[in-house]
């Protein structure tokens, strides 16, 4: 039986392998999804009688591998990532413009602090030469003081001759420090030695210039000199020829005056001015009309107002930067303020 059945399939298959395929005419061409892959190349596949997209298609599908592998971000991934950068970028800002601030802000205090420093290099200098008691005080107030300033020094080359009403002095020109003596603002302080074997009656003797210095003169040795006239005062003094030596140092001195003043922007400054020039600034710019303070004592420590009796005076400056700055992170910008004070002593104070 079971040979028989083999056969009856046999005899099958080989009729099934005579035949003819079967090709339907109506169809006039052939779609791109009869062929093998036609279906990828047309961007669809059949499924269930119905065309579906290849972006449906299943991940081990071999056509939508490189589609699936690119690479990409999402909307909130990018977000997330500006709102990051704009942290980081603010924080930079912030430490670079805290760091343009600090160096700002110390620069304008050391300029304040250099400045200070120059003020009161230049008063004490001015007023540790003066003698109240001679007159080199000429006026004095909390905010300005006027002076006999110490202007040029010079060497005798020549005896004067004394007991005139004008007596002619002769300067050597080498050595001489300072400026050229003026006969319309210059006066003079001559060493007057008296006799040789006291100190009793060695003093400073003052004298205004009565003529123009005349640079081509001569001393005693021949080199050259300068030549004035002057007007000394004596006072008890004796009027001796021989009592002013040949050799004394000559003080010239220029009436100075230093103050407080405004300036056309309204800010205040220390000014200085000799004779009949006009105040320029020394120091500054000041808090306001206070920032420049003089006081003055006598020989026993006490303030005075009598200027022929000041031993000591006392000079406060204070002072602001030239432009508001802004200290770390505080908003406002201010102007920072210093002080500095010193105390000076006269040539007249008998303690020092």
């Amino acid at each position: 039986m079971r040979g028989a059945a083999q056969r009856v399939r046999n005899a099958q298959t080989g009729r099934d392998r005579d035949r003819l395929p079967v090709v339907d005419v109506q169809r006039a061409a052939l779609d791109d999804r009869d062929w093998p892959g036609g279906a990828e190349r047309s961007g669809h596949r059949e499924i269930h009688g119905r065309a579906e997209p290849l972006a449906h298609r299943h991940v081990r599908d071999g056509g939508l591998v490189p589609l699936l592998n690119r690479k990409g971000f999402t909307l909130v991934e990018l977000m997330m990532a500006l709102l990051l950068f704009s942290m980081a970028a603010t924080a930079i800002v912030e430490t670079f413009s805290l760091h343009q601030r600090t160096v700002g802000a110390q620069a304008e205090r050391i300029a304040l602090q250099q400045n200070l420093r120059a003020g009161l290099a230049v008063l004490p200098a001015e007023l540790r030469a003066l003698n109240a008691a001679e007159g080199d005080i000429v006026k004095m107030s909390a905010t300005s003081i006027t002076i006999r300033a110490l202007r040029q020094l010079a060497v005798l080359c020549q005896v004067p001759v004394l007991g005139g009403a004008s007596v002619t002095l002769t300067v050597r020109q080498t050595p001489f420090y300072g400026t050229q003596f003026d006969n319309t603002r210059d006066g003079i302080y001559v060493f007057y030695d008296g006799d040789e074997s006291l100190r009793s009656d060695d003093a400073w003797v003052s004298g205004r210039l009565t003529s123009a210095p005349v640079n081509t003169a001569k001393c005693s040795d021949g080199k050259p000199a300068y030549s004035f006239t002057t007007s000394l005062s004596l006072g008890a003094l004796p009027a001796l020829t021989g009592r002013i030596q040949s050799g004394a140092p000559v003080w010239g001195y220029r009436q100075t005056t230093y103050g407080v003043f405004q300036q056309a922007d309204g800010r205040w400054y220390v000014g200085m001015k000799d004779s009949s020039a006009a105040l320029t600034p020394v120091v500054g710019p000041l808090v306001g009309s206070n920032g420049l303070r003089f006081t003055y004592y006598d020989a026993n420590g006490l303030v005075t107002a009598d200027s022929s009796r000041v031993a000591r005076i006392g000079v406060a400056i204070l002072s602001q930067t030239a432009t508001p700055v802004r200290q770390g992170s505080v908003s406002a910008a201010t102007y920072q303020v210093d002080s500095l004070s010193t105390y000076t002593t006269l040539r007249n104070n008998p303690r020092w």
